[in-house]
């Protein structure tokens, strides 16, 4: 809950940071607002989330996340697919003005706040890939700072400052929320993270490398393409002058002025093929216009015009021509016909005597000829402007949308050298644009995040596994412990603890699992006077003798193919299955003399003694309390006449079998 409330501000406060930030900009833009109503959707969402109104975050983070997914798609799409035109078709539905990228955030900018959507729409549960998202969030932050603002190249990346410090606390805000709710998964989390976010940061980077490497392609053949014209317009002219060359050399052999008629049908020929002429005129020695092609309304006016008088700019090419056979052009002037152009006056001298007839002056309209230039390129494509000099000559093409590079080309005409200025648009450069960069970041993204689940979930089961196994360790563990305890409290129940020998409820068991062995003996026995060590060596010896006398007794039991067992007290029972009364009575003896053998004495110095009574069952049905009883009745009488003896329950009414 202390999280929660610490990311509460940070999220309200992203909205007011970019509108601010904006705001001391001065200057606030369509795509501007879009950045804000985006920033105010996420984080009124995250808001929510972070208040646990989940259904309120979802219906205000769908709609950032369908218009980010669009946007997305803009950058995606091939033209093929989805033309430059298509899109800005469908932005002017939104607003007339508008275009594509008023409408669509820098693509960092779009990255970033789609990984900060989809980390609140994945409910930033670490199981989907929130940890994920969330740095890559980060990681778009951080490019945002380190690329140019503005982007220099074709495409913007960032947005400004206010935007990437709205996107900052929005991000912190996240991690805020969730640093207590990841504490459990933290290391399956950590395995997964660190080798995703690294192929995330070369993703970043090689779409950068890609990126940029296509803005270097695209305005190196912006480039040569400006060159490609101004070079094909400078070999025209070429063509064109040396053509007008061979028109001028044609008249050489005539004696006078040409005819009309002859003038208009050979220029006619020279100026089908290069329409920028606005005419072809005969000027005669003394620089009045003699004859005209075409003959139009801008052309007929200036026949008998003097140029020297008229053209005072072009005296410094036309005298030469005239005077001195020497070809030249008069620089960029204003023309008679009211466009700048160039005049190229070419001399006709007499082929007899070398007397100049006259000249030809071909007038190119500079306007005129960019026209024949410019139609090449739509108006759309590209802006073309034409330059002598500073002076603007001629343009073409809209301002609207501009692409970021222009290149100057250099186009000669004849001598006289021009300045070809071109722009590309940025809706033309955008259509011949691959989308190579933007599918492999998305591509690389993807992959990140299908590495990321894949990683985190093999952790994970790892995890479970080593605490399934842990369980089960402990499982078994317990399972020994307490079959250990269950074994110890069935061995208590069936055994004497000081002696560790059956107890009488495991003896009695034992004797009725021998009721059919016949003979059957029973041996029972006690230490003569007992009390008197109790009382003078005290109860831990006379405990030990019972556990010496119980081990003794056991080994020479065992070897006899009977049980030694311990009734209470100081007496002690044995169960010998297939012996009779003799045999039995020889195991007896071997136990007193066992008991010798352990050199255990009274106070006195006496050697403890071991008196035993009989009783074996030949025949009938065993009853193990008359049987135990008539045994007990001879070790009565072994008591009775002197201790240190073993008797035997000789008849059958010392054994009382009832019903036999």
């Amino acid at each position: 809950m202390t999280h929660r409330l610490g990311a509460l501000p940070l999220a309200a406060a992203a909205p007011p940071v970019a509108l601010v930030g904006l705001l001391m900009t001065g200057n606030i833009t369509p795509l501007d607002g879009v950045h804000l109503g985006l920033i105010g959707l996420i984080a009124a969402g995250q808001l929510a989330w972070h208040l646990r109104r989940i259904t309120l975050s979802r219906l205000l983070l769908w709609p950032a996340m369908a218009w980010l997914a669009l946007s997305l798609l803009s950058y995606l799409l091939p033209e093929a697919w989805m033309s430059q035109a298509d899109w800005q078709r469908w932005t002017a539905r939104l607003s007339a003005d508008g275009h594509l990228n008023d409408w669509r955030p820098p693509l960092l900018t779009l990255l970033c706040l789609s990984l900060l959507d989809l980390a609140l729409l994945a409910r930033t549960r670490a199981n989907l890939g929130a940890p994920l998202l969330m740095g890559g969030a980060g990681l778009a932050l951080i490019a945002q700072l380190l690329v140019p603002h503005p982007a220099a190249g074709l495409l913007a990346l960032a947005g400004g400052v206010p935007l990437i410090a709205a996107q900052a606390c929005l991000l912190l805000g996240q991690l805020v929320d969730v640093l207590g709710g990841w504490r459990t998964s933290r290391r399956s989390i950590a395995k997964a993270l660190w080798p995703s976010l690294l192929l995330v940061a070369l993703t970043l980077a090689l779409w950068y490398s890609q990126h940029q490497t296509l803005d270097r392609q695209q305005r190196q053949e912006s480039a040569e393409q400006g060159q490609r014209l101004a070079d094909q317009l400078t070999a025209e002219f070429d063509d064109h002058l040396a053509a007008m060359r061979r028109f001028a050399a044609s008249w050489r052999w005539q004696d006078g002025t040409p005819s009309a008629d002859q003038w208009a049908y050979r220029a006619e020929l020279y100026r089908r093929d290069f329409r920028y002429l606005l005419n072809i005129a005969f000027v005669g020695p003394d620089g009045h216009i003699v004859r005209v092609h075409p003959a139009n309304e801008f052309n007929t006016p200036l026949l008998g015009t003097g140029l020297f008088q008229a053209q005072p700019e072009g005296r410094a090419a036309l005298i030469p021509a005239l005077r001195d056979g020497l070809a030249g052009h008069t620089g960029v002037i204003e023309l008679l016909q009211g466009q700048p152009g160039v005049v190229y006056y070419l001399p006709v001298p007499r082929a007899e005597d070398g007397r100049i007839l006259g000249a030809v002056g071909m007038v190119v309209g500079l306007r005129s000829m960019a026209d024949t230039l410019f139609h090449r390129v739509l108006p759309e494509a590209a802006a073309l402007s034409l330059f002598d000099g500073e002076r603007l000559l001629a343009h073409q093409g809209t301002a609207r949308q501009p692409g970021p590079w222009h290149h100057a080309a250099t186009l000669m005409i004849g001598e006289l050298p021009l300045t070809l200025i071109s722009r590309p648009s940025r809706d033309a450069l955008l259509a011949r644009r691959p989308r190579q960069p933007e599918v492999t970041l998305l591509a690389g993204l993807t992959l990140a995040y299908l590495l990321y689940l894949a990683l985190f979930a093999r952790h994970h089961m790892l995890m479970q596994h080593r605490q399934t196994r842990r369980s089960n360790r402990d499982l078994r563990r317990e399972v020994r412990h307490r079959a250990r305890l269950q074994q110890e409290v069935e061995w208590l129940a069936t055994h004497d603890e000081l002696t560790r020998l059956p107890n009488r409820r495991r003896f009695l068991q034992v004797l009725e699992e021998h009721a059919t062995h016949r003979p059957l003996s029973v041996l029972l026995c006690d230490i003569d006077h007992f009390k008197l060590v109790n009382d003078r060596l005290g109860h831990l010896v006379g405990d030990r003798y019972l556990a010496e006398l119980g081990r003794r007794g056991q080994a020479v039991l065992a070897e006899a193919g009977g049980v030694f067992a311990r009734l209470g007290g100081e007496e002690f029972v044995a169960c010998l299955p297939g012996l009779d009364a003799e045999e039995t009575e020889a195991v007896g003896h071997r136990l007193q003399e066992a008991l010798a053998e352990a050199e255990l004495y009274h106070r006195d110095g006496a050697p403890v003694t071991l008196s035993a009574g009989i009783a074996t069952l030949e025949e009938g049905l065993l009853v193990a309390d008359e049987l135990l009883q008539a045994a007990d009745d001879a070790l009565y009488r072994a008591k009775s006449l002197g201790r240190d003896r073993i008797e035997r329950a000789e008849t059958r009414a010392d054994l009382s079998v009832g019903g036999s």
